[in-house]
């Protein structure tokens, strides 16, 4: 019956979910979608985030201001040629914006005279201030915009009047692909325009109404961008070549220009025209002097492929946008001036998961732990949506891509922390399916001094061809057991470890070693996690639950349910008064055991992708293959709260976890699951979102600290650190946790049983 009521309950669910709760972005989101813009003086950076603009100092990185939000995204950005406090911007709906520099506030709006049938098919790309002389020799200055329509190759360039808006002249350009690229060519008077697509270059010009010349060329087009004052374009190809073409109005003179391995993916010029600056996926700055091509410069090692080079007035900055979400700033001799980062995407050359070590809660500073670039851990705090810190994991250059081989990188797949921050266990794996597999298991211990993570101990092979699960054993101080993290591996084995003292002279502080290994009837292993109290261990063997006592791997029980034979991939156990329950999740269905009476309480269908718990109470949510959310709890099928389209439909969830409130919430009874902590989760589109009132939408710096002595703003936090890091006692750790008799209830209870 309970079960018949929970699927009749689950089917309504996808109708409608009437509740007052909207999808928030906490972090993520692209900053390196378009080109960003400097100020007229240079020390401003505009950066494009969806319907916005936000102004960053490009001498610091700091965030200055965020702009107005607009109706719609953004897809490109310019300097009023008129109003040097004026910013532009074209909106996808076909609109153009005019916003205040200083302010940030929008000023007026003007709807363009775009002739489109469907306003889904417009896909706009690029947007240009254009400067010629018309009919009559007078100097005007419109806006330049190319939109395709559908799945066409055609490429639609219109230019419109900055006061009426009202469509000038435009062009239909038959192409082969969707894929082109447009740049203006001279900036002080004449533009002509030049759009690359496949391996066409077409040249335009708007003095006489978009007049067209046709230039082929023998390799595949990845870019174009023309100099700033004379005739000429260059244009980045497939083999890494970069080829300038001059005197465009009559036969093109070509100088090549080559060094990149890989396709070139961006061209800027300085302002002057005497240098070029190339990019590509060997992540190198390449500074080019035009009249010498022999005379390079490089600024090697950048965090990931670059995406955009965009250059401030008088070449006081160029800004490197690359494929991190990032951007750096750096000065005319290539030096570092700041970085722009406020969350780090991952960057990956085949299909695997962008974050596989999902969302981890930094219990030291409530921040969120994820994948950053490749290699690294990076810590975020959502209360000032910013990153506090990357750790560097693998100690690792970052491999660029050959031409016609993928290269494989070693990547972080698994995040642990302690149960009060001072120990983080990662994971890190490599395979390419030609070279052996590697394999590595590392803690690393706080140092509050310096307030940095330090390793501590490397495991080579923990397990072979890999590991499923990741976790640390909860704070056993009260209850006398050792200190145990548990892995679960692709060899069909678990195994513990825990912290010993020095064995010889050699190692003079304390380490991890493994304590003792378990399998169960050489099934596969999957998931493996402990008791709130930390007196049990489950792990997933296939499709049974496996129970065992750490201290002395003695196995109590196993646990089948033969209706639904399916390999387990998550499980959790209760939290609160409901730890004697364990929630257990497959791709096709959720059980939930009760492990007193051994028995099963109750089951229900569901394409499980993400199972998590509240620390602070007994609610869990659960997200589907179909974005749905439905938070329970284990002592009840019937879901709490339910959602069905929580992301778009086009992504899908990576991670997810809640983070406690520093004091319960007041919330309706509807909502009484978000009280003592907030679901925050993942998606594909490297977003970080969360469910909140719209009322709630702007949270307190204090408001999602997990201790109240931790100050919110991360600066605040590291002073604090140094100032509890000088003191002899450690109250810089001292969090609030259940306390447990030595015997606890649910061993107890094992004991009566057995």
């Amino acid at each position: 019956m309970k079960k018949e009521k929970f699927s009749k309950e689950l089917r309504n669910c996808y109708i409608s979910s009437s509740d007052d709760l909207v999808v928030q972005k906490k972090g993520g989101g692209s900053i390196i979608d378009f080109r960003p813009l400097f100020s007229a003086d240079g020390e401003i950076l505009f950066i494009i985030w969806k319907q916005t603009i936000r102004a960053y100092s490009a001498q610091t990185g700091d965030f200055v201001r965020e702009f107005e939000p607009a109706e719609g995204r953004i897809t490109g950005i310019a300097l009023h040629p008129d109003i040097s406090d004026t910013i532009i911007g074209c909106i996808n709906t076909g609109q153009l914006t005019f916003w205040n520099c200083y302010s940030g506030l929008v000023t007026s709006s003007l709807n363009l005279d775009i002739k489109y049938n469907n306003k889904k098919e417009l896909k706009m790309k690029f947007f240009h201030i254009l400067k010629y002389k018309n009919t009559k020799g007078k100097p005007v200055q419109h806006a330049l915009i190319s939109y395709t329509l559908g799945q066409s190759g055609n490429i639609y360039l219109a230019v419109y009047h900055l006061t009426h808006g009202t469509c000038i002249m435009s062009k239909e350009i038959k192409g082969m692909a969707s894929v082109y690229y447009i740049d203006i060519v001279g900036n002080y008077g004449d533009n002509l325009i030049a759009v690359g697509q496949e391996i066409t270059v077409f040249r335009l010009d708007p003095a006489k109404n978009l007049s067209m010349k046709v230039h082929r060329i023998s390799r595949r087009i990845t870019c174009v961008a023309g100099h700033p004052d004379d005739q000429c374009v260059a244009v980045g190809d497939s083999s890494g070549r970069v080829v300038l073409y001059k005197n465009l109005s009559q036969r093109p003179v070509e100088t090549v220009y080559h060094w990149h391995t890989l396709p070139v993916t961006i061209i800027a010029f300085s302002k002057s025209g005497g240098h070029m600056y190339t990019g590509g996926g060997e992540c190198v700055l390449v500074k080019w002097t035009l009249s010498n091509p022999q005379n390079k410069a490089f600024l090697p090692r950048l965090p990931a492929p670059i995406k955009h080079i965009t250059i401030a007035p008088e070449n006081i900055y160029i800004a490197v946008s690359t494929l991190d979400n990032g951007i750096s700033v750096v000065n005319p001799q290539l030096k570092f001036t700041s970085v722009i980062q406020k969350f780090t995407w991952g960057v990956v050359s085949s299909d695997k998961n962008l974050f596989p070590a999902g969302l981890i809660v930094d219990p030291r500073t409530g921040s969120l732990v994820l994948n950053s670039r490749t290699g690294f851990v990076q810590f975020y705090d959502i209360p000032t949506k910013s990153l506090l810190y990357n750790v560097n994991i693998t100690s690792q250059n970052l491999i660029s891509q050959e031409r016609n081989a993928v290269i494989v990188n070693t990547e972080v797949t698994k995040i642990a922390l302690n149960y009060d921050g001072t120990w983080m266990a990662t994971v890190e794996e490599r395979e390419d399916e030609v070279s052996f597999k590697e394999v590595r298991l590392k803690f690393w211990n706080f140092d509050t001094k310096n307030q940095i993570f330090v390793l501590n101990t490397s495991i080579e092979f923990p397990h072979e061809n890999g590991i499923n699960a990741l976790k640390f054993q909860p704070n056993t101080s009260l209850t006398g057991y050792n200190h145990f993290a548990v892995t679960s591996g692709k060899d069909k084995k678990f195994k513990l470890w825990n912290l010993v003292d020095p064995e010889s002279s050699y190692k003079q502080t304390k380490h991890w070693q493994c304590y003792s290994v378990g399998f169960y009837r050489q099934l596969p292993s999957t998931d493996a996690v402990f008791s709130i109290d930390g007196s049990l261990l489950g792990v997933g063997f296939g499709s049974n639950l496996t129970l065992w006592a750490p201290e002395s791997m003695k196995l109590k029980c196993s646990l089948s349910y033969i209706l639904y034979p399916q390999t387990i991939t998550h499980v959790e156990f209760g939290k609160q008064d409901l730890c004697h329950l364990v929630v257990t999740g497959s791709k096709e269905h959720i059980a939930v055991w009760d492990i007193l009476t051994l028995r099963i309480t109750w089951s229900v269908p569901l394409k499980l992708s993400t199972l998590t718990a509240d620390p602070n109470s007994t609610f869990m949510a659960a997200f589907t293959n179909n974005n749905s959310l439905f938070v329970f709890t284990p002592e009840n099928p019937t879901y709490i709260y339910t959602r069905s389209n929580v992301v778009e439909k086009d992504s899908c969830i990576l991670g997810a976890t809640f983070i406690p409130f520093a004091q319960e919430k007041k919330t309706s009874k509807s909502n009484r699951w978000q009280r003592k902590s907030q679901l925050f989760f993942l998606d594909s589109n490297q977003e970080l979102l969360t469910l909140e009132s719209p009322a709630d939408s702007e949270i307190s710096l204090e408001s999602l600290s997990v201790n109240k002595n931790i100050p919110a703003t991360a600066f605040a936090r590291t002073l604090a650190a140094e100032t509890a890091s000088s003191k002899e006692k450690l109250e810089s750790f001292i969090h609030k946790q259940n306390t447990f008799s030595k015997k606890d209830y649910v061993e107890e209870k094992f004991e009566k049983l057995n």
